[in-house]
């Protein structure tokens, strides 16, 4: 049966910071994001078969992300090419600009969330910040599939066995019960009902980089990420231009990237100066 399939990377720290720890930080340490794109299951054989073709097309073995921005390994033509580097990043946008692909997420400030939590759940705290940016994402993402009136499955990039289990467990409970945030807090949100998640989330499962839908994934959170440091984002201009990101998809404010955590001081982010 078709359906959504949310294929999700993540960026960033998966844990709290601890206490003490302050700005300036590196960005994957000032923030923390779960999420990438969302594609109807019909559409992922021949979105994937583009992104094989623009890698054999350029002599890449894949998409990724970081040495794509740091023009690292294969990559490197695109320090020392103009024309290269831009028919590069011409057909690049042409290859993520699909109508079909919608960019979604949950992001994060990892010292506000410290600070906000770390004192009411001294214990759990820890890696409850990942669970919080999955159940986000996810309750949001299939809050979406309804008004289509699809079901949705979720791919995840395998990292780690202790952080493949934990994503497990967390689509686990949501199916049990809900993403289970304080009822005072989160009634404004208005997140689906355990019985409601259950009807339209599908299946999970773990896959590599070497799906084409994961690195685009990979390519389409790093902007989300981006937005906190308030930096010109090319990527993110794009995405805005072709309405790709989820917020352009209905008139529910809940369904939208989330940004958590970014309060006070931690509305900037400071940049060290070494980076």
């Amino acid at each position: 049966m078709e359906h959504l399939i949310f294929f999700m990377d993540d960026f960033g720290t998966r844990t709290m910071c601890k206490p003490g720890v302050e700005q300036p930080l590196p960005l994957n340490e000032f923030s923390f994001g779960l999420g990438g794109i969302i594609v109807p299951s019909e559409s992922v054989g021949e979105l994937s078969d583009a992104v094989l073709a623009f890698c054999e097309r350029w002599d890449v073995p894949e998409l990724h992300g970081n040495k794509i921005r740091g023009r690292k390994g294969k990559f490197g033509f695109l320090k020392t090419d103009d024309d290269a580097r831009e028919r590069f990043f011409s057909e690049l946008d042409g290859l993520i600009s699909d109508p079909r692909i919608t960019a979604h997420g949950c992001v994060i400030c990892r010292l506000g969330y410290r600070d906000r939590y770390l004192e009411k759940h001294p214990v759990a705290s820890r890696w409850q910040m990942s669970r919080t940016a999955f159940d986000i994402s996810v309750e949001r993402a299939a809050k979406y599939a309804r008004t289509i009136g699809r079901q949705m499955s979720v791919v995840y990039e395998r990292t780690g066995k202790a952080e493949d289990r934990l994503i497990g467990s967390y689509f686990k409970g949501l199916l049990a019960a809900g993403t289970e945030f304080d009822a005072q807090t989160s009634a404004v949100h208005a997140p689906l009902s355990p019985s409601e998640l259950a009807e339209t989330l599908g299946t999970i499962w773990p896959d590599g980089k070497n799906n084409p839908m994961l690195q685009l994934a990979d390519l389409v959170l790093h902007p989300l990420c981006n937005q906190p440091t308030k930096r010109p984002d090319r990527a993110y201009e794009r995405l805005l231009a072709t309405q790709q990101i989820i917020d352009f998809k209905s008139d529910d404010p809940t369904i939208a990237v989330k940004y958590s955590c970014y309060d006070g001081s931690y509305q900037e982010w400071v940049q060290p100066t070494n980076t």
